[in-house]
């Protein structure tokens, strides 16, 4: 039986302005709108080993055009393929939340590739301005800035992972994501006086989750701003640097996520060109910091929230 003759999943949710059907319930999620038509099905299945016609191999994952295989031992496989259906192969021993985890990053940011839909490294409040996204790699405090700006009163629209897409007018917009963020632990003791006693992200791993549903904002918003955080161990203070178009798209570039899976999908051309509408309409700072253990996030918080100041 295909693809499209299965039964849909049973339970219904919303994120990356997507309505999702799912086998489980994904408690990470939001729910989605009743009657709201399904675009994506996630669903238990035989998943492949190989791709016999994959154009890029990765440590693990494999990539052709239309579907990416991707595996993690001891939790499963998952195989997305044209951007409409994530199908999942338990490993024996396996827990749902390791697959439910595991699924929301790397089979699902093939999703939203494939679906034409840009995934930006980055965590995202909403301001007066409109949406604003901080980006950086793992480690730079993505996070914790949207963490704390929460606590002053902002809305948080995504961690970690932001959804854009464009309006009939050629506008950005970004999406709503999940409504939790993803803390290691000495950025959670910044926020929370018992971080020890949020849960983990994975039973392995020491980073957390920290719930901010009352804090969320479940409407689409424009993307007002953006900053690329970086660190640099010689300086004292930390430093605002506006860059000009050529050199947002390569920042961009660089803190796409899921980047290494674009050759393998055939969606190179037009990757670049949402990067290159999207810097052109725009402005992106980089936020350098000094990189010691000392340095504290509330600095470039008030830093950043007096940049936004209107």
């Amino acid at each position: 039986m295909s693809s499209s003759e299965e039964p849909i999943p049973p339970f219904r949710h919303r994120v990356y302005g997507l309505t999702v059907a799912t086998w489980i319930p994904f408690p990470e999620l939001e729910p989605a709108p009743e009657g709201a038509p399904v675009d994506v099905a996630i669903r238990l299945g035989e998943v492949p080993a190989d791709l016999p016609d994959a154009r890029f191999r990765g440590a693990r994952f494999q990539t052709a055009p239309g579907r990416l295989l991707a595996w993690i031992p001891g939790v499963g496989r998952y195989l997305t393929f044209e951007g409409r259906e994530i199908r999942v192969q338990p490993d024996p021993g396996s827990t749902e939340s390791d697959l439910r985890a595991l699924l929301l990053c790397s089979p699902m940011g093939a999703l939203l590739h494939q679906r034409g839909i840009l995934p930006l490294h980055a965590s995202v409040i909403v301001t007066s301005q409109g949406a604003v996204a901080f980006m950086g790699v793992s480690g730079r405090g993505k996070s914790t800035l949207a963490a704390h700006f929460s606590k002053r009163g902002f809305r948080v629209l995504a961690d970690d992972v932001a959804a854009v897409t464009f309006d009939a007018a050629g506008n950005p917009i970004v999406q709503p994501g999940l409504p939790q963020f993803k803390l290691w632990p000495n950025s959670a003791r910044e926020l929370v006086e018992d971080a020890e006693s949020l849960p983990r992200l994975r039973p392995q791993l020491d980073k957390r989750t920290l719930a901010f549903r009352d804090s969320f904002c479940r409407e689409p918003v424009p993307l007002a701003r953006l900053y690329h955080l970086s660190a640099d161990s010689r300086i004292s203070e930390p430093t605002l640097t506006l860059q000009p178009v050529l050199k947002r798209v390569t920042l961009l570039l660089e803190n796409t996520y899921r980047a290494q899976y674009l050759p393998g999908l055939g969606l190179q051309k037009p990757h670049f060109q949402s990067l290159s509408r999207l810097a052109a309409q725009v402005p992106l700072t980089t936020v350098t910091r000094p990189d010691r253990s000392e340095f504290s996030a509330l600095t470039l918080v008030d830093l950043l929230a007096a940049d936004l100041a209107p």
